[in-house]
């Protein structure tokens, strides 16, 4: 699955969870910084992950996760989301549009009572 995250979304973001890191959210500070222009939160793209594979398995929770981030994604740069199901352990690689390594982890998943 793939998404672009936008510079609204990381600005929403950074309200939400006081986490307002001039890397984040000014230009003139992520280039002070080495990058580009301002990256995405890790958490953020952490939280997506889990919601994305929610949404497309309404039937599981996530009851525990771990990730580790290779490398930062630039705001309005593509990410690919993948999911590898192996019983109730969901390996996760975050990739960019070239095939770098962002992040890497996996979800602890339990089936939801119906």
């Amino acid at each position: 699955m793939k998404k672009t995250v936008t510079a609204k979304q990381v600005h929403y973001y950074a309200q939400v969870s006081k986490d307002d890191a001039a890397i984040h959210v000014n230009a003139e500070a992520a280039k002070e910084a080495g990058f580009e222009r301002p990256i995405v939160h890790g958490m953020y793209l952490m939280g997506l992950a889990q919601s994305l594979y929610i949404k497309e398995h309404p039937l599981k929770w996530v009851v525990c996760y771990d990730m580790r981030f290779q490398k930062p994604l630039l705001i309005d740069e593509e990410v690919t989301f993948r999911f590898i199901e192996q019983h109730n352990t969901i390996e996760v690689s975050l990739l960019t549009n070239i095939n770098d390594l962002i992040a890497i982890g996996f979800f602890v998943v339990k089936e939801l009572r119906q």
